[in-house]
């Protein structure tokens, strides 16, 4: 594969790209996206509420959360090559099995297997493979745009799966599903290689040697994951995390029913129509990160543009709520899967990404396993969606402000000596 990838018209890089953004849309599609699918259709299969039945996804979410950072670690000494063949082997059989289950308990174990899965294909593998392959700000626009698959999960797969749903059931959704991962992630993880010099290459954007001076890998520099958790900036960025995926995963999960409880018709296509901005605008917007030096106050911004969004659609439901809620939404959220990364890296560099995008991850995705069921249970107690979708408006604007105040503590000396000491230059 060596000679072929110098062959190549474009950096191998990019190859790593298309791989990462088809295999993360039908991962992400098949377990995060299609949830809002299975709120609606897998109650009435087993008589229960939708609180009991999404308690099967947040106790899948812990799971993942736990897991994510001794995956992030396994990476950082290994390489993801190996984590990925192992996750596109048991995401299918996990899914396929799961598809089997007769009862709510049958469920809960098979959505734990596949939670338990997930990490193993996403996000952490295909977001440290471009922390390896890139370097500068090349990094920040591969990053943008290998997250575009998690926004072709909604745009693409979702639609998809729901017309499987319509026409035979949430059953069939799975084992769709599981085939869809073997066959992509089997061809991605054929063409990955861990680091550009396992194919003789050296990183897209990566500074030309001075000759007489050693060839310095760029992933040399960056805070440990002990290192790190020390820092008040950790702890802002990943708090912040946590109450942006609140809203996100939160949101994402319910709004099906909540425009059903507001007797609006079509969710699920208003969902997927956003999720199609997000697909549409993230390349373009993904080019645009090469000349953004403030990720931070990106950050800020993406946070008030979905706290907008949900803030707009809580207070009015009719045509001009929809219509605001589809545009920040949309566009805002484009930027969403790339924030955790692009956060991180800046912060922290990259030598230990994968354990402390792990740690991160476990912290922010408690969000995640809160929100939804907090929000569900606020239905079943209300028969309204109104206090929940409140509170996520509340959690973006606090996430705004967490990020806001990390911008600012990096720029203190005593964060920039910590940063030299862990070998980061400037530029990260």
């Amino acid at each position: 594969m060596s000679a072929f990838a110098q062959r190549l018209p474009v950096h191998y890089g990019w190859v790593i790209v298309v791989a990462g953004i088809l295999t993360n849309a039908v991962t992400v599609g098949a377990t995060f996206w299609v949830v809002a699918l299975y709120i609606t259709s897998i109650p009435e299969d087993f008589d229960v509420s939708r609180t009991a039945l999404f308690g099967s996804f947040t106790i899948g979410q812990v799971a993942f959360a736990l897991i994510g950072p001794w995956i992030g670690g396994v990476i950082d000494r290994g390489g993801p090559r190996r984590i990925l063949l192992i996750g596109t082997i048991a995401m299918p059989i996990a899914l396929i099995a799961t598809s089997f289950s007769q009862n709510l308990w049958q469920f809960y174990v098979g959505w734990i297997a596949v939670s338990l899965a997930r990490p193993f294909l996403t996000p952490i593998p295909y977001n440290w493979l471009i922390t390896r392959w890139f370097a500068g700000r090349s990094r920040q626009r591969a990053l943008g745009l290998v997250t575009t698959g998690f926004a072709m999960g909604g745009a693409v797969v979702l639609p998809a799966l729901a017309w499987v749903d319509s026409i035979s059931g949430w059953q069939e959704v799975m084992f769709v599903s599981g085939v869809a991962i073997l066959v992509l992630h089997g061809i991605g993880t054929l063409l990955v290689a861990d680091r550009p010099r396992d194919l003789g290459l050296r990183a897209h954007g990566a500074l030309p040697v001075v000759e007489g001076e050693a060839d310095v890998e760029a992933d040399e520099g960056g805070f440990s994951s002990s290192q790190a958790l020390r820092s008040v900036v950790f702890w802002l960025v990943a708090v912040g995390m946590l109450l942006f995926f609140l809203g996100q995963g939160s949101v994402n999960n319910l709004i099906v029913d909540f425009f059903e409880s507001r007797a609006v018709a079509g969710g699920a296509g208003l969902l997927a129509l956003t999720a199609l901005i997000r697909a549409i605008a993230r390349p373009p917007l993904s080019l645009v990160l090469y000349r953004i030096d403030r990720v931070f106050a990106l950050g800020v911004g993406v946070a008030l543009a979905q706290a907008i969004a949900t803030g707009v659609l809580v207070a009015n439901t009719d045509t001009p709520g929809i219509v605001a809620w589809v545009i920040f939404w949309g566009f805002g959220g484009a930027f969403a899967p790339m924030m955790e990364p692009l956060l991180v890296t800046r912060a922290f560099g990259v030598r230990h990404y994968g354990a402390i995008s792990g740690l991160v991850s476990m912290i922010s995705f408690g969000g995640q396993v809160l929100g939804p069921l907090a929000g569900t249970f606020f239905f079943d107690l209300t028969d309204s969606y109104s206090i929940p979708f409140a509170l996520y408006t509340g959690g973006f604007l606090l996430a705004a402000v967490l990020w806001a105040a990390a911008a600012i503590l990096m720029r203190r000396t005593a964060f920039r000596e910590a940063s030299a000491r862990a070998g980061l230059r400037p530029e990260s």
